[in-house]
């Protein structure tokens, strides 16, 4: 099972991670996290279906704090690409994507993206609250 979401601004998505960590972690096959300037992306590959109490507390959840995500062309192919073996710097470099996590989900990385890209910019945008 794939699902694809968006949220608004990095602590969202650390949320949505820790939440994912604490709550369905045995059914996690791997986690993708991708940077779009306005927003991010998560997908969440599980290994098996939830349990159905499991899957509604999932979705109450991910439906709270984001959206369904319906990609463009370049993120079905970065993702098409990760799926394929290729590593995330091949994939950002191929497909000009920024791709911040992928395997193990990990609110750490964001966290470390958070504070390089806005040390570089010298501001921090909306997007990386």
């Amino acid at each position: 099972m794939e699902v694809l979401y968006c949220f608004a601004n990095a602590s969202l998505t650390q949320r949505v991670l820790v939440y994912l960590l604490v709550k369905v972690r045995s059914q996690l096959d791997c986690v993708t996290v991708i940077f779009l300037n306005d927003h991010w992306v998560i997908r969440l590959k599980l290994t098996s279906w939830l349990e159905a109490k499991h899957c509604k507390d999932c979705w109450a959840f991910l439906n709270e704090n984001g959206l369904p995500y319906h990609p463009p062309l370049v993120i079905t192919l970065a993702l098409k690409d990760l799926d394929a073996g290729c590593s995330p710097t091949q994939v950002m470099n191929r497909r000009h994507v920024v791709i911040v996590s992928h395997g193990a989900p990990s609110p750490e990385e964001i966290r470390y993206f958070q504070e390089r890209f806005v040390s570089g910019l010298g501001y921090c945008p909306q997007s990386l609250v």
